[in-house]
């Protein structure tokens, strides 16, 4: 059969027969199960929730806001993943590099959700669950 161990775990003998015989494996692509190479796994480029947490400003050249617990200013508006084109006192602007250059408007405590481009109130990132022992 063609499954890892790890599968054998969470699937029958009977539900990886089924998943053979529905999508069959081929030499070129390998199993269904295959899992990828993880240092050759390309990077995503894009964050898929931003989070704008905070605006502080002053003027249209003096000011800072937070996304995603990193700091942008006026001398540092951009980077691989966004570009900031208008802050003031209640809102932002940014662009996303890998999307159209549409901006999107986010005020803080807002969270873009970059596929499909919906925003949030709130923080809307994956959070991890402390382990309690």
């Amino acid at each position: 059969m063609a499954f890892s161990l790890n599968a054998s775990l969470m699937m029958s003998p009977d539900e990886v027969g089924i998943l053979d015989r529905i999508a069959p494996l081929d030499e070129n692509f390998g199993s269904f199960f295959d899992t990828p190479d993880l240092p050759n796994l390309q990077p995503a480029h894009i964050e898929e929730i931003l989070f704008l947490s905070a605006i502080l400003y002053f003027t249209p050249t003096h000011w800072t806001v937070w996304i995603n617990d990193k700091t942008y200013t006026t001398d540092d508006t951009e980077d691989g993943i966004l570009k900031i084109v208008k802050v003031t006192s209640n809102h932002i602007e940014i662009e996303l590099k890998d999307f159209s250059k549409k901006p999107t408007k986010l005020r803080a405590n807002q969270s873009l959700v970059t596929v499909g481009r919906r925003i949030i109130d709130g923080d809307a990132r994956v959070k991890s669950i402390p382990i309690s022992l």
